[in-house]
């Protein structure tokens, strides 16, 4: 048997902070401005001195009677002191361990180990254990790989520099910098707002200066808006480069190994049985390089949040088929049998078209009863159109690329959410869910959209819009099921 690290103490302390209150009352209740009150609130201190040790005291006892054991087949955690607690995981059944060396825990020896199964709850790990570094290694050494063996070399795949970089160009936005951001400002609250009074001011300063400048009028409203955008969008581009510098990635005896991070290093190792689906990402511009991103769905894998499920960033169309015949699923990647109709115009440039149309009419509207704000919402629809038409592009290829193809053992589905495309390599087996909806239109004209649920720790679906009736019902046939 083995206890955690001692550092558990403090997490465990936390969780009874709420004492704090009694001394927090005492405090407001002895409040004057005089010596004797002072005095009095100093000789009453050891009761603040009693509850600070209780809290320390919960702690340690929840941490001694908290301990792990590593058998030859499982792992066994067991916890409490009245009520017994035991959580057994068998190795048989792991899918992903993550060792996570954060750059606070460091300097403690202490090291974040979550083991997860495809059993457990999304966004959280089955088993989660704070242990000694000195620990992770035996513990590593207990867990046996994989039994599955494709009988191909140990290989590898360690992408160059600036393939990274490029992967954290094309997948870091501003809406996840400002979740970054957020998060950052909300866990060191108190100085959020002195952090939000100081900069915003001397932004607003910088903003009336470039919009002086410019020939052309520029709200400085708008000028500020710009540079928020690229801000979070440039917070978002570091936090990617931190994350994913120095990725590596290993397959040996069956067993998929990553590593990564700068300042939190994060080492996991994935049993490719245990993953669920294959999913080659592309934007726009990945589309046109014919390059991808090969991510991956498995239960403790990218489960953080603001985290991709990244196997391997950046590959060029050569490499990913090398990197998906190492993981057994380039016999996957077939031509579509079911193809989108190319009368499904309206279900894929509908939308684009729609707002091209609508943002300079509400614009020009706006104006016409706000002249004041003219400039403003001239460069708002100029700035508006330029996603719009990128999203009409993007709709346009993914009407003459996207299918589906179902054979006796696999899934091929191509198909585009957003500003991306997605392939999606799966076994039959991982496949647990066909959905067909039609509308009355659809319904009239014979299309209907397809929604395809994998196993997985999320609900999502992957919806493919504009398939013809009779080719979603042979592949509904084909997946075994009859449609009524």
């Amino acid at each position: 048997m083995y206890h955690e690290h001692p550092l558990r103490i403090i997490r465990y302390a936390s969780k009874n902070i709420w004492l704090l209150i009694f001394p927090l009352l005492r405090g407001i209740r002895s409040i004057r401005l005089d010596f004797d009150a002072l005095y009095v609130w100093l000789k009453g201190a050891w009761f603040d001195l009693l509850i600070i040790i209780a809290i320390i005291g919960f702690g340690y006892i929840k941490w001694y009677f908290t301990e792990f054991e590593v058998t030859s087949s499982e792992i066994i955690r067991r916890s409490g002191i009245i009520i017994k607690h035991r959580v057994s995981i068998p190795f048989k059944n792991i899918s992903a361990v993550t060792a996570e060396h954060s750059f606070y825990l460091r300097p403690f020896y202490a090291v974040r180990l979550n083991l997860d199964t495809r059993a457990g709850a999304f966004l959280k790990s089955d088993m989660s254990l704070l242990v000694r570094r000195s620990d992770l290694r035996w513990i590593s050494k207990a867990i046996p790989q994989s039994e599955h063996h494709s009988g191909k070399k140990s290989l590898v795949i360690h992408p160059k520099w600036f393939a990274i970089v490029f992967f954290s160009l094309v997948f870091s936005s501003s809406l996840s910098g400002v979740v970054y951001l957020a998060a950052l400002l909300f866990q060191s609250g108190r100085f959020a707002h002195e952090i939000i009074e100081q900069e915003m001011g001397d932004m607003i300063k910088f903003a009336n200066t470039v919009s002086a400048k410019f020939t052309l009028s520029i709200p400085p409203a708008a000028v500020l808006l710009g540079i928020l955008i690229i801000v979070a969008w440039l917070f978002s581009f570091i936090s990617n480069m931190f994350r994913y510098a120095g990725f590596k990635m290993k397959k040996e005896s069956g067993t998929l190994k990553v590593r990564m991070g700068v300042g939190t290093v994060r080492q996991y190792h994935i049993v490719p049985p245990k993953i669920n689906y294959v999913d080659l990402r592309q934007n726009l511009v990945m589309k046109l390089f014919k390059t991808s991103s090969v991510n991956i769905s498995c239960s403790g894998y990218g489960n953080e949040k603001n985290e991709l499920p990244v196997l391997l960033p950046i590959l060029n169309r050569r490499q990913a088929n090398r990197a998906l015949d190492l993981i057994g699923f380039r016999k996957y990647v077939v031509r579509r049998k079911a193809r989108v109709s190319r009368q499904a115009v309206i279900s894929y440039l509908g939308l684009p078209s729609l707002a091209a149309f609508l943002i300079p009419v509400v614009s020009d509207i706006i104006v016409y009863f706000y002249p004041t704000l003219k400039d403003l919402f001239y460069f708002i629809k100029f700035m508006g159109e330029i996603p719009v038409i990128w999203m009409f592009v993007v709709k346009t290829i993914a009407l003459m690329t996207s299918g589906v193809t179902i054979e006796d053992d696999f899934c091929c589905l191509r198909y585009s959410r957003f500003y991306a495309f997605h392939t999606i390599l799966a076994d039959n087996d991982k496949l647990v869910k066909i959905q067909i909806v039609q509308d009355p239109i659809g319904e009239r004209i014979g299309r209907c959209r397809m929604d395809f649920y994998f196993s997985s720790e999320s609900s999502k679906s992957k919806k493919l819009k504009g398939v013809k009736i009779e080719d979603a019902l042979k592949i509904i046939e084909h997946f075994g099921f009859s449609y009524k």
